[in-house]
């Protein structure tokens, strides 16, 4: 994110504080944050994105716009293990990177989805086999599928954030810059032969400037950030996420950090985990925010 979108933001938070959605009462569902390392290799200086990987403690990672198709395998401790390219792939804009089992397979999805100048009819979704830490460091161009998603009608929307149901593999993309997020899902997952797919809005949000989301590995609990807050909400079994998306959510105990961008539940239902930008050589942390059991069983 450079400089005028900084600004940008910071203007942002400022009006944000005036929303009503934050006069609402903070339920403690997890604990405060506590920072696991710091972030200070100098190949990631603008992580916009994180999942877990394959290997409990590890994640994936990768930068904003200008850093191409890679992504980073880190551990708990913020420490960079490996770097993986996508052959043959030429990005605009990754903002978020997420994790979908198809079959018996683990996958990564990048999602090249920023259109800060609404420039953008279609934005793109690169699919690949997860690799595997001693896995050549060139993704190979042939198991890489490309996903093309625009928005309904003529909107040219910006959006950093997807997040992925491993009930049923729906993927949901939330907008960013309209007064209010918007959630828009579709099923990208069930057809390997369809490469276009137009969004369907489901639900607003009572918030802006979404730039970051998550679902639970039990597809039960989802997280979406702004600049400003974390919001969190949980569903029964028998309900949609377009239904749960109706209510208000819960906030989170969250101490802002930089520029945060990137949030990830763990795969063991512990907590979850954020991580952000560098902006002006600020210093960045891998934040774990563990889940309170008492609470969390009570409601």
């Amino acid at each position: 994110m450079n400089i005028a979108r900084l600004n940008l933001c910071l203007l942002f938070t400022f009006s944000l504080l005036s929303l009503q959605v934050y006069s609402q009462n903070r339920k403690d569902y997890f604990k405060t944050q506590i920072a696991l390392g710091e972030l200070t290799d100098p190949q990631l200086k603008e992580v916009s994105g994180i999942t877990p990987a394959y290997q409990e403690g590890n994640f994936w990672v990768h930068n904003d716009s200008g850093d191409g198709a890679t992504i980073y395998l880190i551990d708990r401790q913020a420490k960079l293990l490996k770097k993986f390219s996508l052959e043959g792939v030429s990005v605009v804009d990754c903002e978020d990177i997420d994790r979908v089992k198809i079959g018996d397979t683990y996958f990564l999805v990048l999602a090249d989805i920023g259109n800060n100048a609404g420039k953008r009819t279609w934005t793109c979704l690169y699919v690949f086999p997860e690799p595997q830490a001693d896995d050549p460091r060139l993704i190979p161009k042939k198991s890489i599928r490309a996903i093309f998603l625009k928005f309904p009608g003529q909107q040219r929307l910006d959006a950093e954030s997807i997040m992925i149901d491993p009930i049923d593999n729906m993927l949901y993309v939330i907008s960013k810059r309209e007064f209010r997020s918007t959630v828009y899902s579709a099923e990208v997952f069930t057809n390997v032969k369809q490469q276009y797919f137009t969004l369907n809005r489901i639900a607003e949000l009572p918030f802006t400037f979404a730039t970051a989301s998550a679902i639970d590995q039990t597809g039960t609990q989802l997280l979406v950030k702004n600049i400003t807050h974390i919001f969190y909400w949980q569903r029964n079994r028998s309900e949609s996420w377009k239904q749960v998306l109706q209510r208000k959510p819960a906030i989170l105990p969250y101490q802002v950090e930089p520029q945060g961008e990137a949030i990830a539940f763990d795969s063991n239902g512990t907590g979850f985990y954020t991580i952000s930008e560098r902006p002006f050589g600020l210093k960045s942390y891998l934040y774990f925010f563990e889940r309170n059991q008492y609470i969390y069983d009570k409601h």
